[in-house]
């Protein structure tokens, strides 16, 4: 960049310029080089500023996910879609309206017919040679068996299954969110413990007094704490990564979590969280809805019997010439006013009634299967719940009695490699309770996925 500035400055220093324009280029020149410095260093600084980290709580992680997942934005679509569809099947019953004009030039030595697309006109050989024409024309359908009004009841129902739809995915990663900050929650967690465990056994290791066995006895324990440090370290980097991905950011995205890692009890029973899931659960709210959608194919499958009635309407404006549209004396007018049945003569409606019957007979086969199904998961989950809570107070309640002894043990006698073993036993101890406090913890939201909603303290 010097070296052009310099060319350029000796190109403009030439003798045919005059030593006031000279001076001021060399202003100009200097002035541009010291802001392209000043946004260049700016630019550095940029860059080497770290990037701020989100801290997010449980229900940030979860309004987070629950807003960038695609899958879930996708049911959202559907039910625009659905709801689209029901507008359309509503305008079924309205009068089925269209405008046309049309220009023709022919030469006919025989009689013709315009097709649908130029007006189903009957062409004369007597006409002239160019003849223009206007139409307004109108159908409303006055009987059709029940067909547009099971349409509609087909798209009301499919609208309100693509919303269950959409609760059914939300509920999965509701779901999916708690139990990924459960996770980096109880990483983050371990890596604390290990962090303050290795530093007590540091501590306590230079006030040992050992022989050439004990010391190595202690190198060994003090070694299995540094890989419990590096081991958790790896889990919180594997489960941010994790919680990045479910929130949909980029890699490069800062993020950690804050909350507390304890046991939440639940009063409930197992017959409730039957009745809850039996009146929540989106997928069966869905089943609901498709046994309804398959009830009315069937009515719309027999309904292909029935005739159908029309009413239609059109009025025409035929010209020789463009102004004679205007023009009552030269133009012709034409107007008609029609009912038309039409009787259905099918081979396969009987064919169509049957199949329509099997698919609702699988649908019914499918939500008694679904219900037998949720029964279990409710049931499995609440026992789950019921089990992780009497273990975490037994291991909570055996904790805090040896944390006590241990402390009074250290007061009243001197340290030992015996003590690095105890603190080790502990560390180990509660490693243990703070995983049946998170295995406490998915049982719990497991049961509201279960039960179709959020659990009450």
């Amino acid at each position: 960049m010097r070296a052009r500035f310099s060319r350029v400055y000796a190109a403009r220093s030439a003798p045919e310029l005059r030593e006031g324009e000279n001076s001021t280029e060399f202003f100009r020149l200097k002035n541009l080089l010291a802001a392209l410095i000043l946004f260049a260093s700016a630019l550095q600084s940029r860059a080497e500023t770290p990037r701020t980290q989100d801290v997010l709580t449980l229900d940030e992680v979860v309004s987070l996910a629950v807003n960038n997942n695609p899958t879930l934005l996708s049911s959202e679509q559907d039910i625009i879609i659905a709801k689209q569809r029901v507008h359309e099947a509503r305008f079924m019953n309205m009068p089925q309206m269209a405008l046309s004009g049309t220009f023709s030039r022919v030469n006919l030595e025989y009689p013709t017919i315009l097709g649908p697309e130029l007006g189903d006109r009957y062409l004369d050989p007597t006409v002239s040679k160019n003849f223009y024409t206007m139409r307004a024309y109108a159908l409303q359908p006055l009987y059709t068996g029940g067909r547009n009004k099971n349409t509609l009841r087909m798209a009301k129902t499919a609208h309100n299954q693509a919303k269950v739809n959409y609760d059914t995915v939300k509920t999965d990663v509701v779901y999916n969110a708690k139990k990924i900050f459960y996770t980096l929650l109880l990483n983050k967690k371990l890596r604390e413990l290990t962090l303050q465990r290795k530093a007590q056994a540091a501590a306590l290791i230079g006030g040992i007094r050992k022989d050439a066995w004990e010391a190595i006895e202690t190198r060994i324990l003090l070694a299995g704490f540094e890989k419990q440090a590096e081991q958790a370290e790896h889990e919180v980097n594997a489960a941010k990564i994790e919680l990045i991905r479910i929130l949909n950011r980029e890699p490069s995205y800062q993020v950690d979590i804050t909350g507390e890692l304890s046991a939440r009890p639940v009063n409930t029973t197992v017959q409730k969280s039957l009745v809850t899931a039996m009146e929540m659960r989106s997928e069966l709210k869905s089943e609901m809805y498709k046994a309804q959608m398959d009830d009315i194919a069937v009515n719309m499958a027999m309904i292909r019997r029935y005739p159908n009635v029309y009413l239609g309407a059109s009025y025409d404006v035929i010209g020789y010439r463009i102004d004679s549209l205007n023009d009552n004396s030269i133009r012709s007018n034409n107007w008609a006013a029609s009912i038309a049945i039409h009787f259905p003569l099918s081979y396969d409606i009987w064919t169509q009634v049957v199949q329509r019957r099997a698919q609702q007979r699988q649908g019914d086969l499918k939500r008694a299967e679904l219900q037998v199904r949720i029964r279990f998961e409710n049931l499995t989950a609440h026992k789950d719940l019921e089990f992780w809570d009497t273990k975490t107070g037994k291991r909570k309640a055996i904790l805090d009695s040896v944390e006590v002894e241990y402390e009074g043990a250290l007061k009243a006698s001197p340290a030992s490699p015996a003590a690095l073993r105890a603190l080790c036993a502990i560390s180990d101890l509660e490693r243990t309770y703070l995983e049946s406090v998170y295995q406490q913890l998915l049982a719990r939201i497991k049961l509201e996925w279960a039960q179709g909603r959020d659990l009450t303290e």
